[in-house]
């Protein structure tokens, strides 16, 4: 509150009949002193007036209860202090200006008593029998021993030498001072007693209490005043507010005296003084209230409303309990409701304007309470009008918005039709132009937000105009798009079908043409290397037939199926001994079984499958060397450095294992659930890259990194290490020139069946392919991309991710969507910060939040406080510990863990001891013990809040500098890094003589 509103409420204060509190008038008295404020002169003198006006009303109306203490440098100038509170004070004041009353009024500090001689005897009489060193507890059962033998005098010196230092006593010093006032009246020495203790004692509200209740049973009123108006009413006990009522209504302060008696009601127990206060009270409010309740009669006779109300307001404030001006006020209400109802009736015939009406009606319902049905009535019939203006104008702004094709505009309006509008007005609106038509009861873009809805009609527009100017390049892709929203319409199938025509057509022309290439196959002269190029364009061919009519379509893959077939070689019978090798090289264990059985007759050939058991069983074998691994929960873990003794890199790891290349031709696997390692040897080891994994099996996809065409197949286990199968990729998948594999991956159902996510150009592939004696296309679907990424989402079921830049493509195991996948989750390319493929779940990083996903990209859970993850690029899929909500990152070299519920980061620290499993990962501390090849392993996951320390990088909230300072931190190495620097090389000691 500024100075200028304290001053009206002191002016306020001081032109009120009513008696301020002395604590008000301090208040107000300190609020409008100028000495310290820059003001103006003229309002500094206004300032010193009002101040000294409150100041003599202090003085002239409580000033027993203060005394003057004269400056000493100045003999005019005085400070008003509390006689028995002296933290308490009114200010500085000029002698000069204080009323006679005032100094008059105004008391003195009062002195201590003399001692008596008879006091001094008894206290000597005390100080004989009792020691000085007793406690106050051992004080006042001395006490209480010597009023049970009325010795009152002993009792009594007894009790005003207690002294109390520790709040734990104040139960006996209160004791004590209510046996000299209930037991023997001393009021006095009560006081003296209650005012000899510390000053944090005589700062306990419940001391302050009993002092104000001892004074006022003392006759000191001005004192028992002075600390109760210091407190807060409330915390008073039934008896004190009585007290104080009584010294309210004294200093006639009847409002106040009111409220206390009020406040006395709401506390539990009784108080058999003060019988006639309520009524006295009572009586006096009521005898300064009854002229205003005659005063309102008489005005509410000759119908003057608001003078009997003011004047009942008046009656009420002086006594809120008046019941007869209560009825009178009432009266005077319904009179002025009345008036008021009449007056809005008659507005209401007057009005025109719907608005206006509406609000009269409100304010009717609300005061004509017998017509309200009526009035409600009117009001629906208003809102119908007021309704139907609005729909009319929205039609003409509709087409005057469409004659100008404002088509942003135009669709808002139609929105807001057809959710406003009655039915019928929303086919006239979709009635004015032919655009529209494609909008009424859209079903399709009901499911879209808003605003992606006008976008995918605005997309219509745009094509239809291309398309009726000529330029058709690209447009079928689009039509093709928006043919889930428009496919129903006749204004879209117009347009489809003139688009199909013309795609149609091209692709004729190129199925055309590729069949001329598949006819000039039969002149080739390598018949094998024909029949792959065959097969290659029958794939080709897929794409532009599949604009073709049906019949048409059949019969240009017939024409390609007959000329595959005439340049498939001819073979005598229908399978030979060598197929069995190829059906144990490509794994195909069933196939091999039946070649085998056919041939068991034939003793000659027998020997040759003998041969190659043999041969294949050499190629496929796998030296196994168990190496042991130690728990050692008492490993001390060092994060600071790597070490180098035994050198092994880290090249693949599931939720269970983690695999070592130890050199070119050595694996070495660790189970980390079964804690076993075991050292892998096989020459085919050399240049292979694991492409995939089915943990619960111990198998393994492997591919060699250099040709980027073998597959090796294997099993690394305890029980059983051995390839199990190899193949190559272009003799047994069917893709176009140019194309990229982004992933291969096993099915966990059946061995010789595997899933390809194939990039052919702006298009790609899922094909689940079986690999035998004969490979043939299982499943497949295809799709656009412009850039594309493959990930394994589960095993038992089979689920693939394949992620473009516009859509993410969950894959079940026949290639399908789940069904009741999220469209929103779906419509856009999810940046993966990791996968759990034991659950099927997806850590895909939003703006400032971390969704876990489902198999139908539905979040199941959020990290709402990932602030951090908008700034970060994650080009490896990291592994994550939901049990710990934390996933460790690699960034430039170095590693460090970031908590996704917290935002927090952990100091940087060297990787190379630390390994870990896939999502859901536990991470393990490691050394390699290099005398006995033995490995120790710490599981570390749950020290991971104590063993480094975090700290936020990136605050949420924070601007473009903020960020680019997290960048910053995030790529410094040294930035909260515990890694130590690589110590010197040692200097070339010189050799020479």
């Amino acid at each position: 509150m500024s100075w200028q509103l304290h001053v009206k409420a002191a002016e306020s204060v001081l032109k009120s009949a009513r008696i301020p509190s002395s604590t008000e008038l301090i208040s107000l008295i300190k609020r409008v002193n100028p000495t310290c404020l820059q003001l103006p002169e003229s309002d500094r003198e206004y300032g010193y007036h009002i101040k000294n006006r409150l100041q003599n009303v202090l003085l002239e109306t409580y000033g027993e209860t203060f005394h003057l203490t004269p400056h000493p440098c100045n003999a005019d100038i005085i400070l008003i202090k509390h006689n028995t509170l002296p933290s308490i004070d009114a200010c500085h004041a000029d002698l000069n200006t204080l009323s006679m009353k005032a100094l008059d009024t105004v008391g003195s500090i009062p002195s201590a008593p003399a001692p008596s001689s008879r006091s001094m005897e008894t206290k000597g009489a005390k100080s004989r029998k009792l020691t000085a060193s007793g406690s106050p507890q051992e004080a006042l059962r001395n006490a209480e021993l010597l009023l049970e033998q009325y010795e009152y005098p002993q009792a009594e010196e007894l009790l005003a030498a207690i002294q109390i230092t520790s709040p734990r006593d104040l139960p006996t010093l209160i004791k004590a001072a209510r046996m000299l006032i209930d037991q023997m009246g001393a009021y006095q020495r009560a006081i003296e007693v209650l005012l000899a203790q510390p000053k944090h004692v005589l700062k306990d509200k419940v001391i302050r209490e009993l002092l104000a209740m001892t004074y006022y049973g003392n006759g000191s009123i001005a004192e028992a005043r002075a600390l109760f108006e210091s407190g807060e009413p409330r915390d008073l006990e039934k008896g004190s507010l009585y007290a104080y009522a009584d010294i309210s209504f004294k200093d006639g302060n009847l409002s106040q005296a009111y409220y206390l008696l009020k406040l006395a009601d709401e506390k539990e127990g009784f108080v058999t003084t003060h019988t006639t206060l309520r009524k006295e009270i009572e009586a006096t409010m009521l005898e300064e209230a009854a002229p205003y309740l005659q005063q309102a009669e008489v005005a509410f006779a000759r119908t003057d409303l608001s003078e009997a109300q003011f004047l009942l307001q008046q009656a009420l404030s002086l006594y809120p309990n008046f019941k007869k001006a209560r009825e009178l006020a009432g009266q005077v209400e319904a009179r002025r409701t009345e008036a008021e109802v009449e007056r809005l009736w008659e507005r209401l015939g007057s009005s025109e304007k719907c608005t206006e009406r509406l609000d009269l009606l409100t304010q009717l319902l609300e005061r004509d309470k017998e017509r309200g049905e009526h009035i409600r009535d009117l009001m629906a019939r208003e809102r119908s009008r007021q309704k139907q203006g609005a729909v009319e104008r929205r039609l003409d702004t509709l087409r005057a918005l469409a004659a100008q094709e404002r088509w942003e505009e135009c669709y808002d309006n139609l929105l807001w039709l057809s959710r406003q509008g009655e039915e019928a007005d929303y086919q006239r609106a979709c009635a004015i132009s032919a655009w529209f038509s494609v909008l009424c009861h859209n079903k399709g873009l009901r499911k879209l937000a808003d605003e992606d809805a006008m976008e995918q009609w605005l997309r219509f527009i745009r094509l239809k105009r291309q398309v009726q100017q000529g330029q058709v390049e690209g447009c079928w892709e689009i039509v093709q798009d928006l043919r889930q929203y428009f496919q129903n319409y006749p204004l879209f199938e117009e347009l489809y079908d003139t688009l199909l025509e013309l795609e149609s057509a091209k692709a004729r022309q190129e199925t055309e043409q590729l069949f001329s290439l598949l006819a000039e196959l039969d002149q080739w002269e390598d018949r094998r290397e024909a029949l792959a190029t065959a097969r290659k364009l029958y794939a080709q061919i897929q794409k532009p037939l599949a604009l073709l009519p049906a019949a048409e379509r059949a019969m240009y893959k017939e024409d390609a199926k007959r000329t595959i077939h005439l340049l498939e070689p001819e073979t005598e019978c229908e399978w030979g001994p060598a197929d069995y090798r190829d059906a144990l090289i490509l794994g195909s264990s069933q196939k091999a079984a039946q070649l085998r059985e056919k041939f068991a007759a034939n003793t000659w050939v027998a020997e040759y499958l003998d041969q190659f058991d043999n041969e294949v069983a050499q190629m496929f074998a796998i030296d196994a060397e168990a190496i042991p691994m130690i728990v050692a929960p008492d490993l001390v873990v060092d994060l600071s450095s790597d070490f180098t003794p035994w050198h092994l890199d880290r090249i693949y790891s599931s939720d269970r294992h983690v695999l070592l290349r130890e050199d070119e031709e050595t694996i070495v696997v660790l189970d980390m659930w079964r804690t076993s390692a075991t050292r892998y040897r096989s020459p085919n080891f050399k240049d292979l890259a694991v492409m995939d994994c089915l943990p619960d099996k111990d198998v393994f996809l492997f591919v060699n990194s250099e040709m980027n065409n073998t597959v090796w197949r294997a099993t690394l286990s305890e029980t059983a290490s051995r390839f199990t199968a190899v193949f190559n990729i272009n003799e047994n998948f069917v893709y176009q020139e140019g194309a990229v594999f982004k992933g291969i991956y096993m099915s966990s159902s059946k061995d010789n069946s595997y899933y390809a996510i194939i990039r052919e150009g702006d298009r790609f592939r899922a094909v689940k392919q079986s690999i035998d004696l004969v490979s043939s296309t299982v499943r497949t679907c295809e799709g656009p991309c412009e850039d594309l990424d493959a990930f394994r989402l589960s095993y038992q079921p089979d689920r693939f991710l394949a992620v473009t830049e516009s859509h993410t493509y969950v894959l079940e195991s026949n290639l399908e969507p789940p069904r009741g996948c999220s469209r929103i989750g779906s419509s856009h390319g999810l940046n993966f910060l990791g996968i759990d493929m034991g659950r099927s779940q997806i850590y895909a990083m939003g703006d400032g939040i971390v969704n876990v996903l489902n198999t139908k990209l539905r979040a199941v859970k959020q990290y709402l406080n990932a602030e951090t993850v908008a700034h970060m690029t994650v080009t490896v899929l990291a592994g994550i510990c939901p049990e710990k909500d934390i996933a460790l990152l690699n960034v430039n070299g170095g590693s460090l863990f970031y908590n996704m519920k917290t935002n927090k980061f952990s100091q940087k620290f060297s990787g190379g001891r630390v390994l870990y499993t896939d999502t859901p990962s536990r991470w393990y501390y490691t050394e390699i013990d290099t005398t006995s090849h033995a490995v120790k392993v710490k599981d570390i996951t749950d020290e991971l809040e104590t063993l480094l320390e975090w700290q936020v990088f990136l605050p949420p909230g924070g601007d473009e500098r903020a960020t680019m300072e997290f960048v910053e931190k995030l790529e410094n190495p040294d930035f909260f890094s515990i890694v130590q620097p690589a110590p010197p090389e040692p200097p070339e000691q010189d050799t020479d003589c």
